[in-house]
Order: structure tokens, then sequence, then C-alpha cells
């Protein structure tokens, strides 16, 4: 038995061995734990390349953290002394200067001095004041040349400016932490250093959590926001609350719900759309930059956990979906931009692109040939059925978004125009007649989706899914913007989830539950609802987390000047071949 396999024979590590003791049994039994005979053997726990190489890295970080940290303390040492040292001798030096001093002369040099102390201090403020002048008239030319999709004040909300890099030294600290969270997702979720036990739904239970949730949300973190349609806010508001029903969804296996889960699934897809096709739209950025920001954003953080539990990619079905959706929202504005500002000719651009997706994925066979050189990535299990499906189910959802960012400044302006306070009484009750009339019209229709296609079986409501999934999405945001008041506020606690979904998305599969959201991962055995809210407190604690690291990293890999891109890259690529190479050399050594 080599080294690794002795760390795990420890209690329910060594699943083979204590699946045959009758204590243990009987706990399962009455606590409805998994029985430990069907987990892997310790066989199967052996690390891969790839983990050892990760490992490497992360011994690495916190090596090199400890020496800079020792270094640093020893360098502010001998400063501390040197200045104590100096500190010392100011007094002799004083004492022996002669006292025969004109005072006369030294006044006057001390009101030259202070004229000049003066000046000096003068000078830099008139410099200041001229380039914030300057400053500030870039920023109103800037803001005077931008289109009028959104006001000003949301621009500032929601394109956010560029993070500075971190220090080197804060870098190393962000290493750590992220490697030792990588650590617990592989001791969870390869290692199972933890019980498990089988999901069980209660309606009753399922519905109380999802209203308290809300209550607690409205009573204590209700917030004011831009009053503007689909304003930052309340996006993330939306993304928010729809993350919960699609973690919860899991959690509890509350099947019945799965045709609203595809619709919030749809929504995220719909908001791919909308948000990048508003950005390119008012920003015209289609830089390098941009484009490997939004992939780093996209898929840093799954990569990194598909290497440490040794997963598909195509697990994470998510971040494959919006990263095309986001990179068919691209090529859609970059290609022939200077069509972007032509009515007509952005008609046939969106028509070539709903031409383009219906030829994919609802013709027969066209989808799996096109995309066959990416098997490597979509691939799922060695087949493409599970992308196609995926990715076919909500193959409308983008271009919808991205014509409701279109046409979004003519909608806001019929909302001002109905909610405008006219002298003339006719007028008032003409705009009321209209906003009533476009209520029923939207009631209906969602009505009509609830009673006739929501309750289909799920086989068949995902047949007509990908043609349906707009109304309650449009619904929603009818309702949601009908009035001033509603769309001034927001709940913030949603609001802050929803900047956080695409970690929580994929914590959930192991930090949350196990064997791809099958699975539960059990602190206290017996005690189901405390550990709920342990459970939850760990895996929302670590998803936020991990969005500030991957935000960080960003900032300090992906700088705008591509030469320095270049060489963090190619210095953090031979770190990662040195890993590989001692993970490689461990494994021959220690036959791993």
């Amino acid at each position: 038995m080599n080294f690794y396999s002795k760390l795990q024979v420890r209690g329910h590590r060594t699943p083979r061995e204590a699946s045959h003791e009758t204590a243990l049994n009987i706990l399962h039994e009455h606590l409805g734990l998994l029985p430990d005979r069907d987990a892997a053997s310790v066989d199967t726990l052996k690390p891969t390349l790839m983990q050892l190489s990760f490992f490497y890295l992360w011994v690495a970080a916190i090596a090199t953290l400890i020496i800079r940290v020792i270094y640093q303390s020893i360098v502010k040492l001998l400063e501390w002394k040197d200045n104590a040292a100096n500190a010392a001798d100011v007094p002799s030096a004083e004492e022996n200067q002669p006292t025969n001093v004109n005072e006369g002369q030294r006044s006057s040099n001390d009101t030259s001095s202070n004229i000049t102390v003066k000046q000096a201090s003068d000078a830099p403020k008139e410099e200041s004041f001229t380039a914030i002048k300057d400053i500030a008239n870039a920023n109103q030319t800037e803001a005077e040349s931008t289109t009028d999709l959104t006001s000003n004040a949301d621009k500032e909300r929601n394109f956010s400016k560029v993070k500075p890099p971190p220090s080197f030294d804060d870098l190393l600290k962000y290493l750590v932490l992220f490697g030792g969270i990588l650590l617990y997702f592989y001791l969870c979720d390869y290692d199972h250093i933890f019980p498990r036990r089988e999901r069980t739904y209660s309606r009753d239970l399922f519905l109380f959590l999802c209203v308290l949730l809300v209550i607690v949300a409205g009573a204590f973190t209700l917030k004011p926001c831009p009053g503007t349609i689909l304003n930052r806010d309340q996006t993330e508001e939306w993304k928010g609350w729809m993350q919960v029903m699609f973690v919860w969804y899991h959690y509890y296996a509350a099947k019945e719900t799965y045709n609203y889960i595809r619709v919030f699934i749809a929504s995220y897809v719909w908001m791919t759309g909308f948000g990048n096709f508003s950005f390119f739209w008012v920003r015209k950025d289609y830089s390098l930059w941009r484009l490997l920001k939004m992939l780093f954003r996209l898929n840093f953080l799954v990569v990194c956990v598909c290497v440490v539990t040794n997963n598909e990619y195509m697990l994470y079905y998510i971040c494959a979906m919006h990263t095309y959706w986001f990179l068919s929202v691209y090529a859609f504005m970059r290609v022939l931009s200077s069509w972007n500002q032509h009515r007509w000719k952005m008609a046939a651009k969106f028509l070539v692109y709903f031409v383009c997706n219906t030829v994919i994925f609802d013709v027969p066979h066209v989808g799996e040939t096109l995309f066959t050189p990416f098997k490597f990535i979509l691939g799922y299990k060695g087949g493409m059925h599970e992308w196609m499906f995926r990715a076919g189910l909500d193959h409308h959802a983008t271009l919808l978004g991205m014509l409701c960012a279109y046409n979004y400044p003519n909608y806001e302006k019929l909302l001002n125009y109905l909610e405008r306070k006219f002298t003339a009484p006719y007028k008032t009750v003409l705009a009321v007649a209209a906003k009533f009339v476009l209520s029923v019209a939207f009631a209906a229709a969602l009505y009509l989706w609830q009673t006739n296609i929501m309750y289909k079986e799920k086989f068949e409501y995902n047949a007509i899914h990908p043609y349906t999934s707009w109304i309650p999405i449009l619904s929603y945001i009818f309702f949601r913007n009908l009035f001033p008041l509603m769309r001034s506020y927001h709940l913030d606690l949603f609001a802050w989830l929803g900047k956080i979904t695409l970690e929580t998305y994929i914590s959930q599969l192991h930090v949350y539950m196990q064997d791809n959201a099958r699975q539960l991962i059990v602190y206290i055995p017996g005690y189901p609802l405390v550990n709920f809210l342990i459970a939850t407190i760990i895996y929302v604690t670590i998803s936020y987390f991990l969005f500030h690291l991957t935000t960080e990293f960003s900032a300090y890999l992906l700088l705008k000047d591509l030469k320095v891109i270049l060489k963090k890259v190619a210095v953090l690529s031979i770190l990662v071949c040195l890993a590989v190479l001692l993970a490689f050399a461990t494994k021959r050594a220690w036959f791993l």
C-alpha cells in the first residue's frame, strides 16, 4: 500500500471496508445516509496528474508568501532600528550647533523659505485644477457623444470602471485562498470526506422557505435604485431570485418546478443577448481585451474546478452556453459593424442570425456536424447530445434579448410618454387606457401560457419551450416596470446574490450537493434543517470569495497592454509545466 492509500484508511474514507461494519450500516439506515458500498474504491481516489500539479502550485504560492512575509518583516525591523538610531543621534547634533547665529538673518531666511514653500504648494494646486478641468471636459465630451440607450447615471452603474491590478503580495494571498477553496472542493466531491444522503422533496417546506426568503428580503433589504427600465439593480435582483429557485430545485429535488426552471435558464440566456448587445451598442468596444475579459470571467473558475474535481466541461453546461451565446453576440455586432447604425441593415443582420440559429438547432444533424470539431470541449460522456439539447432549448432567447436591447429606447420613450402629467384630461385617460390594454394583453398571454403550456409533461414541454419561453420573459419585464414606483426599488438581497450567480452555480455541485446534484452533503447527521443552514452558509461564503478572487485574477492577468498579458501568460505556462513535470515524477516514484 503506497503513501496516498494509507491516508485513505480513515473511517468512511475507506468505503468498501466501512460498508461491512454493522454499526455504520445501522447509522446509514436510521439517518438516511447513502451506503458506503456504492462509493468509489480506494484505487479510484488516487489524484490525477493535473490535480497534483494544482496542489504543487498551491504549495509553491504558500511557500512564496511565507518567504516574502519573513523578508518584509526583517526589512521593516532593520528600518525601525535605523530610524531609532537616527532619532537618538539628532539631539547630540543640535547640541553641537553654534549659538551666535544672527536672529535677523534666521528670521529673514525663515520668511523667504515660507514664501518659497507657499509658492511651491500653490503651483501643484493650479496644475491639479487645470488637470481636473481637462478631465472633466473630456468626460463631458465623451458623455455627450454616447447614444441615449440608457441614462448617463445608469451607464455608470451598468458599465463598471477598469479595476486596478492587485500587488504581487496580495496576489499571493488570493492564490493561497483560492487553492484552499479548491482543495475543499476536492475533499468534498472527489475524496468524499463527508457522508451523503438522498434528497427528499416536501412541497410544504420548499414553498415555506421560498416565501420566507422573499419576506425577509422585502422587510430588510428593500432599497431605492435608478428608475430606468431594466436598470442594473433590477436585473441583478432578477438573476438572484431565479438562482435561488434554480439551486433549491436541485437541493430539494423539486421536479414539479422543472418547467419554471427552464424559463429561468432562458431568462439568463436572454440577459446574455440583452446585456452584451447593450454594451457593444453603446461602447462600440470590440477590442481583444474586452473579448478576453469576458471569456476569462465565464471560464476561468470552471476550468480550474474541472481540473480539481476531474469532471468534464459540459457538466457545467451553463458556462458553455453563455460562452457560445456571448461569442455569437460579439460576432453579430463586430461583423459589418458599420451596418449597426442603419435600421434596414440591422434588420437584415437580425434575419441572418435567426436563420443561422434555426438551421443549426432545428434542422437534424446540422448542429452535430458543425460542432464536431469542438467535441473535445462540448462533448459529454462521448457524445454531443448534451450540448445540442442544452443549447437548443434556448436557441432563440439570445436573439430576443438583442431585439429588446435594440428597441429599448422606443419602449422607454413610450412608457415615459404614458407616465407624463398631461394638461388635457383626455390625454391622461388615453394614457391610462393604453397601459390597461397592454396589461390585459400580457396578462392574457401569460394566463394562456400557464394553463396550456406550463403544466405539460417534461419531454412535451421541452419540444415547444424554445418557441414559447418569450411569453413569461416579456410578461415579467412588462409588469416589473409597469409603474415608476415599482422600478425605483429593488430587493438588495437578491441583487447581491445576482452578482455571484456563476460562482453559486458551479459551487452547488461540490460544496452544497454532490454526484451531479443528486445527493446532499451531510455535516450534521440526523438534523436536515440544521444541516441545510450550515451547508448554505458555507456554500454562499465560498461563492462570494470565488467571485472576488476571479475578479482580482482577471485584473492582474488581463491588462490593456497585450505585451504584458503575453509575458504573464508565458510565466504562468512555465510554472504550470514545471508543476506537471513534478507531479509526473511524483506519480512515477510513489506509484500514485
